[in-house]
Protein backbone atom coordinates (compact mmCIF):
# COMPACT_ATOMS: atom_id res chain seq x y z
CA UNK A 1 0.00 0.00 0.00
CA UNK A 2 2.97 2.64 0.69
CA UNK A 3 4.53 1.66 -2.48
CA UNK A 4 1.32 2.18 -4.08
CA UNK A 5 0.60 5.86 -2.30
CA UNK A 6 4.65 6.66 -3.14
CA UNK A 7 3.76 7.16 -6.65
CA UNK A 8 0.26 9.30 -6.00
CA UNK A 9 0.90 13.15 -5.17
CA UNK A 10 0.26 12.28 -1.63
CA UNK A 11 1.24 14.91 1.27
CA UNK A 12 0.51 12.20 4.18
CA UNK A 13 0.57 8.60 4.29
CA UNK A 14 -0.01 6.30 7.30
CA UNK A 15 -0.18 2.71 7.88
CA UNK A 16 -0.25 1.67 11.97
CA UNK A 17 -0.54 -1.83 13.18
CA UNK A 18 -2.16 -2.95 16.78
CA UNK A 19 -2.42 -5.45 18.95
CA UNK A 20 -6.44 -5.89 19.52
CA UNK A 21 -7.91 -6.02 22.91
CA UNK A 22 -10.05 -8.42 24.16
CA UNK A 23 -13.38 -6.65 22.80
CA UNK A 24 -11.41 -6.75 19.40
CA UNK A 25 -10.47 -2.95 18.85
CA UNK A 26 -7.45 -1.57 18.49
CA UNK A 27 -5.44 -2.06 21.48
CA UNK A 28 -1.33 -1.57 21.61
CA UNK A 29 0.11 -0.19 18.45
CA UNK A 30 2.81 -2.32 17.61
CA UNK A 31 4.23 0.24 14.44
CA UNK A 32 3.78 2.51 12.99
CA UNK A 33 5.01 3.12 8.60
CA UNK A 34 4.48 6.81 6.84
CA UNK A 35 5.42 8.52 4.00
CA UNK A 36 5.24 12.50 3.78
CA UNK A 37 5.97 15.42 1.62
CA UNK A 38 6.05 19.23 2.61
CA UNK A 39 4.15 21.63 0.26
CA UNK A 40 7.46 23.93 0.08
CA UNK A 41 9.71 20.72 -0.56
CA UNK A 42 8.00 18.64 -3.36
CA UNK A 43 10.86 17.04 -4.50
CA UNK A 44 11.24 15.59 -0.93
CA UNK A 45 10.19 12.33 0.28
CA UNK A 46 10.49 11.42 4.12
CA UNK A 47 9.66 7.66 4.89
CA UNK A 48 9.55 7.09 8.53
CA UNK A 49 8.60 4.16 11.19
CA UNK A 50 8.12 4.05 15.00
CA UNK A 51 8.08 0.74 17.45
CA UNK A 52 7.43 1.49 21.45
CA UNK A 53 10.72 1.17 22.87
CA UNK A 54 10.11 -2.21 24.68
CA UNK A 55 9.53 -4.00 21.41
CA UNK A 56 13.06 -2.07 20.23
CA UNK A 57 15.32 -4.86 21.26
CA UNK A 58 18.89 -6.78 20.47
CA UNK A 59 17.05 -8.63 17.62
CA UNK A 60 14.73 -5.44 16.28
CA UNK A 61 18.00 -3.35 16.57
CA UNK A 62 20.04 -5.79 14.11
CA UNK A 63 17.27 -5.82 11.80
CA UNK A 64 16.61 -2.23 11.65
CA UNK A 65 20.84 -1.82 11.17
CA UNK A 66 20.16 -4.09 8.36
CA UNK A 67 17.38 -2.32 6.57
CA UNK A 68 18.79 0.89 7.30
CA UNK A 69 21.72 -0.32 5.32
CA UNK A 70 20.45 -2.19 2.37
CA UNK A 71 17.72 0.53 1.90
CA UNK A 72 20.53 3.16 1.58
CA UNK A 73 22.15 1.44 -0.87
CA UNK A 74 19.21 1.54 -2.89
CA UNK A 75 18.19 4.94 -2.79
CA UNK A 76 21.01 7.16 -1.61
CA UNK A 77 19.23 9.12 1.29
CA UNK A 78 20.36 12.82 2.02
CA UNK A 79 20.34 11.58 5.62
CA UNK A 80 18.88 8.38 7.71
CA UNK A 81 18.67 7.81 11.50
CA UNK A 82 16.64 5.65 14.07
CA UNK A 83 16.28 7.57 17.20
CA UNK A 84 13.18 9.00 19.60
CA UNK A 85 10.29 9.50 17.51
CA UNK A 86 9.69 13.61 17.57
CA UNK A 87 6.72 15.55 16.39
CA UNK A 88 6.59 17.03 12.93
CA UNK A 89 8.94 14.19 11.72
CA UNK A 90 12.16 16.20 13.46
CA UNK A 91 15.41 15.50 14.33
CA UNK A 92 16.60 16.46 17.99
CA UNK A 93 18.97 18.56 16.22
CA UNK A 94 16.45 20.23 14.53
CA UNK A 95 13.99 20.96 17.34
CA UNK A 96 16.75 22.54 19.90
CA UNK A 97 19.15 24.25 17.63
CA UNK A 98 16.72 24.59 14.48
CA UNK A 99 15.36 24.87 11.50
CA UNK A 100 12.67 23.92 13.29
CA UNK A 101 10.52 22.26 10.64
CA UNK A 102 11.92 19.38 8.39
CA UNK A 103 10.55 21.21 5.00
CA UNK A 104 13.47 23.65 5.82
CA UNK A 105 16.63 21.71 6.57
CA UNK A 106 15.62 19.04 3.49
CA UNK A 107 16.95 21.84 0.55
CA UNK A 108 20.63 21.73 2.07
CA UNK A 109 20.58 18.23 3.65
CA UNK A 110 23.28 17.10 1.72
CA UNK A 111 25.45 20.10 2.97
CA UNK A 112 24.36 20.00 6.22
CA UNK A 113 23.28 17.38 8.44
CA UNK A 114 19.76 17.63 9.93
CA UNK A 115 20.92 15.98 13.00
CA UNK A 116 23.46 12.78 14.34
CA UNK A 117 22.15 9.59 16.65
CA UNK A 118 23.06 6.06 17.75
CA UNK A 119 22.42 5.08 14.07
CA UNK A 120 22.46 7.12 11.13
CA UNK A 121 23.65 7.47 7.28
CA UNK A 122 25.44 10.80 6.64
CA UNK A 123 25.27 11.10 2.95
CA UNK A 124 27.97 10.89 0.47
CA UNK A 125 28.63 14.65 0.11
CA UNK A 126 28.98 15.26 3.43
CA UNK A 127 31.04 12.50 4.38
CA UNK A 128 33.41 13.48 1.50
CA UNK A 129 34.09 16.11 3.41
CA UNK A 130 34.58 14.42 6.47
CA UNK A 131 37.42 12.44 5.04
CA UNK A 132 35.16 9.47 3.95
CA UNK A 133 34.59 5.84 5.72
CA UNK A 134 37.91 5.17 6.59
CA UNK A 135 38.52 8.59 8.23
CA UNK A 136 34.95 8.39 10.11
CA UNK A 137 36.05 5.34 11.63
CA UNK A 138 39.67 6.29 12.91
CA UNK A 139 38.49 9.41 13.98
CA UNK A 140 36.58 7.57 16.72
CA UNK A 141 35.58 4.37 18.62
CA UNK A 142 32.55 3.95 17.02
CA UNK A 143 30.91 0.29 16.62
CA UNK A 144 30.18 0.05 13.13
CA UNK A 145 31.41 2.55 10.29
CA UNK A 146 30.05 1.29 6.37
CA UNK A 147 30.55 2.56 3.30
CA UNK A 148 27.57 2.89 1.07
CA UNK A 149 26.60 3.95 -2.18
CA UNK A 150 28.52 6.49 -3.55
CA UNK A 151 30.50 7.04 -0.80
CA UNK A 152 27.72 7.76 1.98
CA UNK A 153 28.69 5.55 5.29
CA UNK A 154 26.20 4.15 7.69
CA UNK A 155 27.59 5.08 11.16
CA UNK A 156 26.58 3.03 14.29
CA UNK A 157 27.84 4.34 17.31
CA UNK A 158 26.85 1.93 20.18
CA UNK A 159 26.62 -1.80 19.08
CA UNK A 160 22.94 -1.36 21.66
CA UNK A 161 20.49 1.84 21.21
CA UNK A 162 20.23 2.63 24.73
CA UNK A 163 24.26 2.79 24.86
CA UNK A 164 24.18 6.01 23.08
CA UNK A 165 24.46 8.23 25.91
CA UNK A 166 26.86 11.00 27.59
CA UNK A 167 30.68 10.10 26.04
CA UNK A 168 29.43 8.28 22.92
CA UNK A 169 26.73 11.56 22.22
CA UNK A 170 30.13 13.96 23.04
CA UNK A 171 32.22 11.70 20.64
CA UNK A 172 29.52 11.84 17.48
CA UNK A 173 28.77 15.37 18.14
CA UNK A 174 32.73 16.51 17.85
CA UNK A 175 32.92 14.03 14.77
CA UNK A 176 30.54 15.99 13.05
CA UNK A 177 30.01 19.08 14.08
CA UNK A 178 31.64 20.61 11.04
CA UNK A 179 28.41 20.13 9.20
CA UNK A 180 25.76 20.56 11.88
CA UNK A 181 23.69 23.80 11.74
CA UNK A 182 25.31 26.50 14.51
CA UNK A 183 23.06 27.47 17.48
CA UNK A 184 23.11 26.57 21.46
CA UNK A 185 20.48 23.83 21.44
CA UNK A 186 17.40 25.17 23.39
CA UNK A 187 16.19 23.20 26.92
CA UNK A 188 12.39 23.76 27.07
CA UNK A 189 10.12 23.39 30.35
CA UNK A 190 8.45 20.36 28.82
CA UNK A 191 11.11 18.34 28.50
CA UNK A 192 9.83 16.90 31.85
CA UNK A 193 8.50 13.16 31.03
CA UNK A 194 9.95 13.44 27.91
CA UNK A 195 12.16 10.49 26.36
CA UNK A 196 15.79 11.20 27.37
CA UNK A 197 17.86 14.25 25.17
CA UNK A 198 20.37 12.35 23.03
CA UNK A 199 22.25 15.49 21.64
CA UNK A 200 25.47 17.30 23.14
CA UNK A 201 24.63 20.76 24.74
CA UNK A 202 27.19 23.12 23.01
CA UNK A 203 27.17 25.40 20.38
CA UNK A 204 29.22 24.21 17.06
CA UNK A 205 30.21 27.77 16.24
CA UNK A 206 32.09 28.22 19.31
CA UNK A 207 34.36 24.74 19.08
CA UNK A 208 35.55 25.48 15.84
Amino acid sequence: MLRKWLALDVELAQIAVYRLDDRGMPGQELLRMGVARDESSRDWVRLSAETPEERFGSAAQARMTQLLRDFSHEVDPSYAQVGYSLTLGRTEHEERVGPPLPSMTLPQSRRLLRGYEWLMVIPREIAHELGGGEAIAAAGDFHRVATLRDGAVLLQVTPEFDGFTGVAIERTWRLLRPALMPGMPKRFDSDVGRPPSRIWYADVASCR
